[in-house]
């Protein structure tokens, strides 16, 4: 699993992009840990 700046390096899309595209619902994570909601 990436980190959020390793992704944003990787794609070339800010990591505020990526923060927003999030928001709105653009990018799911594959899954979500119901304890911790660490996103993978």
């Amino acid at each position: 699993m990436l980190k959020i700046g390793e992704f944003s390096k990787l794609s070339r899309v800010s990591v505020r992009m990526l923060r927003h595209y999030d928001e709105i619902g653009l990018l799911k994570p594959a899954k979500i840990d119901r304890f911790t909601d660490f996103q993978a």
